[in-house]
């Protein structure tokens, strides 16, 4: 990973560090960011003389900071993220439907006292990755969103697009920036339009926006200007045939997301209760991560995940099914297929 493709922001790092007279340091990276977190660790230990600890767990989005670090230094640095005001305090759902107040003047601020969201934006060139993706747009009008680290070019890649007559359509979003998205918020992308463009890397992203708007998604990564299309019709398929895994199921785990920004008690209970009401063996089982090894050794027919909402179409490969939520309910009855996405 070239470190010059993002701005870390040291410089600003550094300086609060020593205005806040921080000897312990934490710092948060996604797995991709992980190749420099030593470089990064050693400059800021070389210039500030704290303590850096380098996070080895997971790094997944905004609600999912590392509170066991956190708990031990002075600061943490997030980084990759967006901060979220929905996360108020420890244990507490992160989604909610109120929006969120737009803040827009700063890149590093503070949520709670001692966790710091640093963004990386890039300072790539989108405009050759955009122009790529034009000869793949098959609407007039596009629905335009990117991930933070490149939300800020936006209205650069709607110039672009208007230059080969494509209307560009930039969302409200309950997040931070207009068009932005998350794994786990589309809101940016729920416009009018005949497809979607998504500019980002990854197809963690461009997957979740085919999925929940049903639109076709063009995915155009500016780093390598690689163009990847996604049809919604058939990543819903994929999900169709989990649910249908599960219609037999007879007892179920009901899975709660123990990092605060994915814990749904009140959830993972209701739905135990409605599942009980159902006739099915139903039961509580409390996880940092999902992982199917982690799932194995229990006795359950299937489980059904109320952490992150996205998580679940990550393990259509899995032994035994993984519902979301609203999966579930179509399972018990209670919700058509028509009515999942």
């Amino acid at each position: 990973m070239d470190k010059s493709a993002y701005d870390f922001e040291l410089e600003k790092i550094k300086k609060l560090i020593k205005e806040r007279g921080a000897r312990r340091v934490g710092l948060q990276l996604p797995d991709g960011l992980k190749t420099v977190a030593t470089d990064i660790a050693a400059e800021i230990s070389k210039e500030t003389g704290a303590e850096v600890i380098i996070s080895g767990n997971s790094c997944y989005g905004a609600c999912d900071i590392d509170e066991k670090l956190e708990r031990i230094v002075d600061v943490l640095f997030h980084f990759g993220h967006t901060e979220n005001s929905f996360r108020e305090s420890v244990y507490k759902p992160l989604f909610r439907k109120e929006s969120v107040a737009k803040e827009t003047s700063k890149s590093i601020y503070e949520i709670p006292k001692k966790v710091f969201f640093i963004e990386l934006r890039s300072g790539v060139d989108i405009k050759p990755a955009v122009e790529k993706a034009v000869a793949e747009i098959k609407g007039d009008t596009v629905g335009l969103v990117a991930t933070v680290q490149h939300v800020h070019t936006l209205k650069e890649a709607e110039i672009v697009l208007a230059s080969f007559g494509k209307k560009a359509v930039i969302g409200k979003s309950r997040l931070k920036y207009d068009g932005q998205v998350l794994g786990c918020d589309f809101s940016s992308a729920m416009v009018p339009c005949d497809e979607i463009l998504f500019i980002g890397s990854g197809s963690f992203h461009p997957a979740g926006l085919a999925l929940y708007t049903g639109k076709r998604v063009i995915a155009t990564d500016p780093f390598t200007t690689q163009i990847s299309i996604y049809e919604a019709e058939e990543l819903r398929k994929k999900r169709y045939l989990v649910i249908e895994r599960a219609l037999d199921t007879k007892s179920c785990g009901i899975i709660i997301g123990m990092k605060s920004g994915q814990f749904n008690l009140d959830e993972a209970v209701a739905l135990r209760r409605k599942a009980i009401e159902k006739g099915l063996n139903a039961y509580l089982i409390a996880m940092d991560e999902i992982k199917e090894e982690k799932l194995l050794g229990f006795k359950v027919d299937a489980f059904v995940n109320t952490a992150c909402p996205r998580v679940a179409e990550d393990f259509v490969h899995f032994e035994k099914p993984v519902l979301s939520i609203n999966e579930f309910e179509v399972v018990l009855g209670e919700r058509s297929w028509e009515d999942i996405f």
